[in-house]
Formats: C-alpha cells, sequence, structure tokens
C-alpha cells in the first residue's frame, strides 16, 4: 500500500513539474489544478485554458507592412519600350499603419559592373490590418535583351516599429525581349 502512495505522489509532481515547464515554455496557463491546498491526492485537473499570457496579447498589436507582390505590365516589356511596375505593399500586422513610410524598388539589368536604377515612393495613405495599397512606376529602361531583377522593398527608411522585416522585401525577374 505505501508503494501505491509513493507511485501516486511521484506521478502528481511529474504532472506539476510538466505543468510549470508548458507554463514557462509557452507563456501560456494551459490547464488549472482546482482544490483548496497543494495537498497530494486534493484537486482535480482539467483542461480548460484559464488565462493568456500578456505577452501573447501583446502580440497581436504589432505593426507588419510587406511588399505583397511585383506586378510588370506588359510582362515580358520590349527593348527601349516603356513599362509598368506596380509594387503592391499590404498591411499583414493588427494596428493601423497611419505614418506615412516609403517603397525603394531596384531595377538591375543583366551585366558586369550594372548599376541598378533606384526608384522610390511613398505610402501616404493608413492602411489599416489587411488592407492593400499600391505604389507605379513608369520605366523607360535603356537595356539589352535579357534579364531584368527587380527588388522592391517596403518602409526602405526603416521609420515604421515593423515586428516582421523578413516579408518587406521582395524580388522578381523579367526578360526584356527584342521583338
Amino acid at each position: 500500500m505505501a508503494k501505491k502512495k509513493i507511485d501516486s505522489s511521484v506521478f502528481e509532481i511529474v504532472v506539476v513539474l510538466a505543468i510549470v515547464f508548458i507554463v514557462a515554455f509557452t507563456g501560456q496557463v494551459l490547464i488549472r489544478y482546482e482544490g483548496k491546498s497543494l495537498r497530494v491526492g486534493s484537486g482535480a485537473i482539467t483542461g480548460n485554458v484559464v488565462a493568456e499570457s500578456t505577452e501573447e496579447a501583446s502580440a497581436k498589436d504589432f505593426l507588419d507592412v510587406s511588399i505583397k507582390k511585383i506586378e510588370v505590365n506588359p510582362p515580358s516589356p520590349l527593348v527601349g519600350e516603356p513599362f509598368e511596375i506596380r509594387i503592391i505593399v499590404a498591411n499583414e500586422g493588427f494596428v493601423a499603419i497611419n505614418e506615412p513610410f516609403y517603397v525603394k524598388t531596384e531595377i538591375t539589368p543583366n551585366g558586369e559592373d550594372v548599376k541598378p536604377t533606384v526608384v522610390n515612393s511613398v505610402v501616404t495613405n493608413s492602411l489599416k490590418p489587411g488592407e492593400e495599397s499600391a505604389v507605379s512606376f513608369k520605366i523607360a529602361l535603356v537595356s539589352k535583351e535579357g534579364p531584368v531583377k527587380i527588388i522592391a522593398t517596403a518602409d526602405s527608411t526603416v521609420k515604421l516599429d515593423d515586428k516582421n522585416s523578413a516579408n518587406n522585401q521582395r524580388s522578381k525577374t523579367i526578360i526584356i525581349n527584342s521583338q
């Protein structure tokens, strides 16, 4: 009988330590211990979520601007002909972006020692969470036939307090044709 009582106590201690580890690791209270005291054998463990950590709640208050996509019209421009580059930016965070920010576009033709053409545009309209906006550039690129790399960067001056800068840049390669 004494061995069963010890095994039960060890099991409860392991469960309590596992709970402490889960709370420390995730920052969430995932289970609740019901009982008036922490005596061995009292109370019951339930699976209800009883609290959300303040860390998780504040994680929903972050700002995240991103480059959603790069569109080129026509998709394969001709040598010497102007074309349009349209950059779609999005607010993927949980708070509105009310400050103006810059979108930088670098256009680099294929070749050795070729410096990119850099064009900047400002997004002045407010973006609510989930909203998108577009900036457009009309480009008259003097280049030979071949690939051209386009790199767009949102918030290029790092003015916003963006919590996820990994999605602030996107690139696309287009082909300039002679005919």
